[in-house]
């Protein structure tokens, strides 16, 4: 204090140090930005901005005073400039804490309502956990009382399918009907399962679908017998998964696969050819060069009563070669008129 140059100095050093506080005192903590008020911040760092200038020159003031013998008024006014600044401070504080509180407490009630939606979520998949099990159990379970048993969910559709399938639709044991490669029925043994299979379908009507696959020139062709074999066995399989009781696939000696539908209606049948396509699409083949991706464009129509099973799948293999002029990966079908495509 007998120095007036070293408290000038002193006084210049702590000032900038409010400064930077006082910057400071304005930015919002990350919890704060859910709960604060812009409006009462803003006043407040408002506040304490004025009081600190007038705090900042009042010290100045009394810095520059200490060489006259009486400088009470200044440092009066210095007293009463830190007064008002100690309260700006004190009211800033008290704001930031009230602000962190109800943040904590909004954070606090923020997890208790995420823990309650993920425990929701968590029970209601055991819950349909629990009724598909349900259902696979009722459609595995011998019938010894003659009660019929519901399916209480959609996904049980599916596993009901592939059981009545696998139930009717047994592989032929006559190797003359099956083509070697795939495993796959052939022509010969489509054109017999159709005529078992005949007298089953009474109100489905029948759809004939071909499939070729895009690539095969440059990426099938080349391989071995074995695995291209394995190849048409995979795609015949996911074929399955869309097979019911009454349909038919068969892996032609021309390597394209033909499945012949019972649908109740045109919509369902091409909806499940739809599905094969886009189930191909997402499916890796492997082989002994790496993992390929392959892709199918297919022909569909409705069979018509005049016409037999082997000109049905001569005019689907035009629609092939619609679909594949147009990009492939896709199905082309015939319209209502003849001889137009989509």
């Amino acid at each position: 204090m007998s120095d007036p140059q070293m408290v000038s100095i002193a006084i210049n050093g702590t000032i900038s140090e409010i400064n930077l506080a006082v910057k400071l005192s304005s930015k919002k903590t990350f919890l704060e930005t859910f709960n604060s008020n812009s409006k009462d911040l803003s006043n407040l760092t408002r506040s304490l901005e004025t009081s600190s200038e007038t705090f900042q020159n009042s010290a100045l003031a009394w810095s520059a005073s200490l060489k006259i013998p009486h400088n009470e008024t200044e440092q009066t006014q210095l007293l009463n400039a830190k007064n008002t600044f100690v309260i700006s401070i004190s009211d800033l504080t008290a704001y930031t804490v009230q602000r962190l509180d109800e943040s904590i407490a909004t954070a606090k009630w923020s997890s208790i309502v995420l823990l309650i939606i993920t425990l929701f979520i968590f029970f209601r998949y055991r819950y349909r956990l629990k009724q598909i099990y349900s259902d696979i159990d009722k459609a595995c379970a011998l019938d010894t009382n003659g009660e019929q048993k519901i399916a209480q969910t959609q996904e049980i559709d599916f596993v009901l399918k592939r059981l009545l399938r696998r139930t009717l639709q047994t592989p032929s044991a006559c190797s003359g009907l099956i083509n070697p490669s795939s495993g796959l029925n052939n022509l010969k043994g489509l054109l017999t399962l159709c005529n078992t299979k005949k007298a089953s379908r009474t109100s489905n009507t029948i759809f004939i679908a071909v499939f070729e696959i895009d690539q095969y020139d440059t990426m099938v062709k080349p391989l071995p017998k074995e695995e291209s074999g394995s190849l048409f066995k995979k795609i015949g399989e996911i074929i399955a998964l869309r097979e019911q009781s009454l349909d038919i696939t068969a892996h032609l000696d021309d390597d394209h696969i033909v499945c012949v539908l019972s649908r109740n209606s045109k919509h369902i049948a091409l909806e499940d050819c739809e599905k094969i396509l886009h189930a191909v699409e997402a499916s890796a083949f492997t082989t002994a060069k790496g993992v390929i991706k392959l892709t199918l464009s297919g022909g569909f129509l409705l069979k018509t009563p005049v016409k037999s099973i082997e000109e049905g799948i001569d005019d689907a293999l035009q629609l092939v070669k619609k679909a594949k002029e147009s990009g492939g990966n896709r199905i082309a079908q015939l319209r209502d008129r003849a001889d137009s495509y989509r």
